[in-house]
């Protein structure tokens, strides 16, 4: 892992100058674009180029390819930290299947008042509530009217503090 202290364009060439393959991640003030809170960006890195690019705002809000884009390159110099991967791949398997193949349910393992999710971003409270065990990963996304790879970032969130599991059905 490492940081960078850069502004978007700068970091886009170092990491095309070094031609690495990973994850970016930032935490950005408000502004980006048309987002007006604070923001989570993510950037996939594939041998120097930008796979893919997403803005998710605190409320749940997001942003991608040039929209978020161009949002960043107004940014100015914020913080960013590269966890490299190996070849094209990615260091976890991806919750989110092909629309053709078997969606996972996704299912709370623990029960938790409103105190303790009161420091959740809304999208994270809204995904945790319908992850019940009857609804797949693609039906949550449709009913939050998200794309299912910002539900799928969620869940890998909830997942990293034990409050979700995951099943696969046939």
């Amino acid at each position: 892992m490492s940081t960078y202290t850069l502004d978007f364009d700068t970091i886009q060439q170092v990491m095309r100058a070094h031609r690495k393959t990973g994850i970016l991640y930032a935490e950005a003030p408000s502004g980006v674009g048309k987002l007006r809170e604070t923001c989570r960006i993510e950037i996939k890195i594939i041998a120097g180029d930008i796979a893919s690019c997403t803005v998710v705002g605190s409320s749940g809000r997001y942003l991608t390819g040039t929209e978020a884009s161009q949002g960043l390159a107004r940014l100015g110099r914020i913080r960013w930290t590269f966890t490299p991967q190996q070849g094209g791949g990615t260091s976890a398997t991806p919750v989110i299947p092909a629309q053709r193949e078997v969606s996972p349910y996704p299912r709370r393992s623990a029960y938790l008042d409103q105190e303790q999710m009161r420091g959740w971003p809304r999208l994270h409270r809204s995904v945790f509530a319908l992850a019940d065990g009857s609804k797949s990963i693609i039906k949550i996304a449709e009913v939050l009217v998200v794309p299912p790879e910002i539900v799928n970032k969620v869940l890998q969130d909830l997942q990293s503090i034990g409050v979700i599991t995951i099943d696969s059905r046939n």
